[in-house]
């Protein structure tokens, strides 16, 4: 019985760490993209500002 509990908690928490490494990446993906996107605004700004 102790056993079959013990791999229980392990799988619970190989879960775990994969919903937080899922997370991580989803987060850094939307970072990356924030940045692009900033990148972008600047990029227009500035070409906006020159045009003139």
């Amino acid at each position: 019985m102790a056993d079959l509990t013990h791999s229980q908690a392990g799988e619970h928490d190989v879960r775990s760490m994969g919903a937080v490494v899922a997370a991580g990446v989803v987060l850094v993906a939307l970072l990356v993209a924030a940045a692009g996107v900033l990148g972008a605004v600047v990029d227009l700004a500035s070409w906006a500002v020159s045009s003139r």
